[in-house]
Formats: C-alpha cells, sequence, structure tokens
C-alpha cells in the first residue's frame, strides 16, 4: 500500500492517541474559557455565543458517551457513587445560580429550580445507562 511504508508499533499508536486525546481536552477547555469570557466578561449575550456552546457540548458529551460506550473504561456508578456526584452538581449549579443572583421566587421554580435539580439528575441518568451499555457490550465480546 502506498500509505502505509512504516510499520507503526502498539506503543506509537497508544502515544498518538492519548496525544490526539489530550489535545482534544485542551481545545474543549480552551473553548469553554473563550464563551465564559464573552459572556461574563466582554458582556455579549448569550444568543451570540449559542454556536459554540452547542458545539462544545457536542464535543464533550460525544466524546463521553463514546468512551462510556465503545470504550466501557469510564466507571459504573453505584448508587452512594450516582448520589454524591448528583449533590455535587446539584451544589455547583444551585450554589453558584444562588451566589449570582440571590434567591428566586418560588414562583419562578420552572426556570429556576427545576433545572437545577433536574439537569444533573438527566446527566447522572444518562453516564450510568451509557456505563452500564458499554460494560455490557465489553463482557459479550469478551465472551464470544
Amino acid at each position: 500500500m502506498m500509505f502505509n511504508r512504516f510499520n507503526v508499533d502498539e506503543r506509537s499508536k497508544q502515544t498518538a492517541t492519548h496525544t490526539a486525546y489530550f489535545f482534544l481536552h485542551i481545545t474543549q477547555l480552551l473553548l469553554a474559557g473563550v464563551i465564559f469570557y464573552r459572556l461574563y466578561i466582554l458582556g455579549q449575550p448569550d444568543g451570540e455565543l449559542r454556536d459554540f456552546q452547542l458545539v462544545l457540548g457536542l464535543s464533550i458529551f460525544g466524546y463521553m458517551g463514546t468512551q462510556l460506550y465503545l470504550g466501557g473504561i469510564l466507571p459504573i456508578l453505584n448508587v452512594k457513587g450516582a448520589l454524591l456526584v448528583y449533590g455535587i452538581l446539584v451544589t455547583m449549579v444551585a450554589g453558584g445560580s444562588l451566589l449570582a443572583y440571590g434567591v428566586p421566587p418560588l414562583s419562578d421554580w420552572s426556570t429556576t429550580w427545576l433545572p437545577a435539580f433536574l439537569g444533573p439528575a438527566i446527566l447522572v441518568g444518562l453516564y450510568a445507562l451509557l456505563a452500564w451499555l458499554g460494560k455490557r457490550r465489553l463482557e459479550r465480546q469478551i465472551t464470544e
């Protein structure tokens, strides 16, 4: 073959893969930094950055979902771990919102409290589902 003139060993492939993952994560962090800078330092409206936010979300969640399902390498959460992660996420989201905006009126629960409690629950639930499906997929592959 014309394009495969070099024999590449597994260490070289693994080094290249890990380096690519590293740069993927660095670019995700930089993109998140740019979004936060433009939102909170420059004061740009949220609507002007929606495309960047969607690309970043797709990149992060697509990477994690692929690793969970195809790789099966991320840990499966037990009930205690899932509740701990959920509590940390709720504290970060609700606590950050409370510090930034103060206590919202209860009449606005559907736009203030519901997303702060439901969003992390959906994230932890999807993580747990994909991790379980990935583990099951790997176990089936091993037994075949």
